[in-house]
């Protein structure tokens, strides 16, 4: 049109631009990007005074490809939504942050296939590791995992595979639990997660501790008391809690594998008439923000997460830098919250 002149595009800052400028040849100014020894403070000095003045932006990704390192990790969670998982990511997006990587969440949700492809790793791009929270892993494939890409495991255990795994003690939380329930002298204790035999995941940890302390403290363990549920949240609590009321065997306690249970077990109970503690005790897992603040509050096993995320970073890191890890198995610590619904 008549009158009418395109902008120019403003033309890309390259590193000849700045050298020219800071009187430097381009490989001083790579030395001072890269940060790199050995270049003279003034000689830097000069340098980022010529990058600040011409706004030069280094090609991130090109640095990257060339040395086969993204800066970047996944941390690959059943749900983003979940209290415990978004507190998780919060605290590793903190971690990894401090040590200049980036985190890219992947959200598996409940497909099998999608959580599987975690194992295969991210060939199409390039991720420097991978923090798995696992919930249906298939223990052989992991054994089998041919994917190079550093990995640490996180809440769920599989035996033999070579992977760190970092941890509370589910079997001690639970007996903890137990004698906790024993201690306010309830004796007849249900058990609200996964059944029998799921064998190293968190839940059959849980309710294999949870059995060893109904022993330890004399109690009797009835498996017609063992609610299964197909996930963690809060409907799946109430309907097990339902089939648990609607079964007719008396109990005065719920132990939940997890506070999100709880919080379902919870308005079953209101709905139907029965008072906590008066007449049930509840106690579960995580201490989600539900459980302090509920009515009444729960009582809940407290992980470190914060621990939980450093240490995570700290095995994955090291797995990045190729150094030999002290340990594979990690234990972090938790404490026992004693709410309103266990007086």
């Amino acid at each position: 049109m008549d009158g009418v002149v395109a902008a120019a595009k403003p033309k890309r800052v390259g590193v000849k631009e700045v050298a020219s400028l800071a009187g430097v040849s381009w490989k001083t100014v790579s030395n001072v990007v890269n940060d790199r020894p050995h270049v003279r403070p003034a000689m830097r000095e000069k340098v980022l005074a010529a990058i600040a003045e011409l706004g030069y932006r280094p090609n991130l990704a090109g640095r990257q490809l060339r040395q086969g390192s993204s800066m970047t990790i996944v941390l690959a969670i059943p749900e983003i939504t979940s209290p415990y998982f978004g507190k998780l990511a919060e605290h590793v997006i903190t971690s990894a942050e401090s040590r200049g990587y980036t985190v890219l969440i992947e959200a598996y949700g409940e497909e099998t296939a999608r959580e599987g492809r975690v194992l295969d790793g991210y060939q199409n791009r390039l991720i420097d590791g991978i923090i798995y929270s696992a919930q249906n892993v298939d223990p052989e494939a992991v054994k089998a995992r041919t994917d190079p890409t550093p990995m640490v495991l996180l809440g769920e255990r599989v035996l033999d595979s070579g992977l760190p795994h970092i941890a509370i003690n589910n079997n001690r939380s639970a007996r903890e639990l137990v004698s906790h329930l024993a201690s306010r002298g309830r004796t007849r204790l249900a058990f609200l997660g996964d059944r029998p035999g799921v064998g190293e995941s968190a839940a059959g940890l849980r309710l294999a501790g949870f059995q060893d302390g109904l022993l330890e403290n004399g109690l009797a363990f009835d498996e017609r008391l063992v609610m299964g549920v197909q996930r963690y949240s809060r409907d799946e609590g109430e309907m097990a809690a339902l089939r648990l009321l609607n079964s007719g065997l008396p109990f005065d306690a719920v132990v939940c594998g997890s506070d999100i249970l709880s919080v379902g077990v919870l308005r079953a109970f209101r709905r139907r008439g029965i008072r906590v503690p008066q007449d049930v005790s509840i106690v579960g897992w995580d201490d989600i923000p539900e459980a302090e603040y509920g009515a009444p509050s729960l009582t809940s096993i407290s992980p470190d997460i914060a621990a939980l995320a450093e240490a995570s970073l700290e095995q994955l890191l090291a797995l990045i830098d190729g150094r030999e890890l002290e340990n594979v198995e990690m234990e972090i610590g938790y404490s026992l919250k004693v709410r309103e619904s266990s007086f």
